[in-house]
């Protein structure tokens, strides 16, 4: 099966993929109403790698085996760059260069949740919704954009 018509075959799996990150995105932001500010950046990270790797499959076909949100941010540069959107990879590679160290944050909270002791402040948990809610407008906004 050609890359194209897999990623086609697997559009049941990108929808599923989408609805988990929107429900982490969902819990990112009770649990930043409820003053859960560690939850609150955990759940983002897994919102923002979620809706990544659902686009990544749609647009190749298959789900990386990457964790790092500026990797799969990396890849999906590289992806469009091939298709001949630069005008996304560069938005995309501006929106990466604007918010590295927001991204940072996102994937030490991947790791720092499971390992050390690492926990997040207010305005670290707000800086991650802030940057969440922008990548996940970004994604929406390359996804149709690749695929109208």
């Amino acid at each position: 099966m050609s890359e194209l018509s897999q990623a086609e075959g697997s559009m049941g799996f990108v929808e599923l993929l989408k609805e988990r990150s929107r429900v982490f995105h969902e819990y990112a932001r009770e649990a930043f109403a409820r003053g859960h500010y560690d939850l609150s950046v955990f759940n983002a990270e897994q919102a923002l790698q979620l809706r990544l790797k659902a686009l990544h499959l749609r647009m190749v076909g298959y789900v990386p085996r990457l964790h790092s949100v500026r990797e799969l941010l990396g890849v999906i540069v590289k992806i469009l760059e091939g298709l001949g959107r630069s005008d996304l990879a560069e938005k995309l590679s501006s929106f990466v260069e604007t918010h590295r160290d927001s991204l940072r944050m996102l994937e030490e909270a991947y790791i720092a949740s499971r390992y050390t002791p690492k926990t997040y402040e207010h305005d670290e948990a707000e800086r991650a919704l802030a940057t969440l809610e922008e990548a996940m407008s970004l994604i929406d906004e390359v996804e149709r954009l690749v695929f109208s």
